[in-house]
């Protein structure tokens, strides 16, 4: 059996800077395949206790995965 892992407390401690980043306007908006204002009402709801970290984290490894456009 595998462990949690505490995407949630990750986001809102040590990473939020970094999440917040990675799912700014500007940066989404670069990315044709990602509807930019949902992902950050997802995030805002995320920030307010919503239980949608897991989505997020899938959107932000894509995020960080992707090369970026200048």
């Amino acid at each position: 059996m595998g462990f949690g892992v505490p995407i949630d407390e990750w986001l809102r401690g040590p990473l939020r800077e970094r999440a917040e980043d990675l799912l700014s306007p500007s940066n989404l908006s670069q990315d044709e395949f990602l509807n930019a204002k949902a992902i950050r009402v997802m995030w805002d709801n995320f920030l307010l206790g919503r239980n949608v970290q897991y989505i997020l984290w899938s959107v932000l490894m894509y995020q960080a995965w992707k090369p970026r456009q200048t």
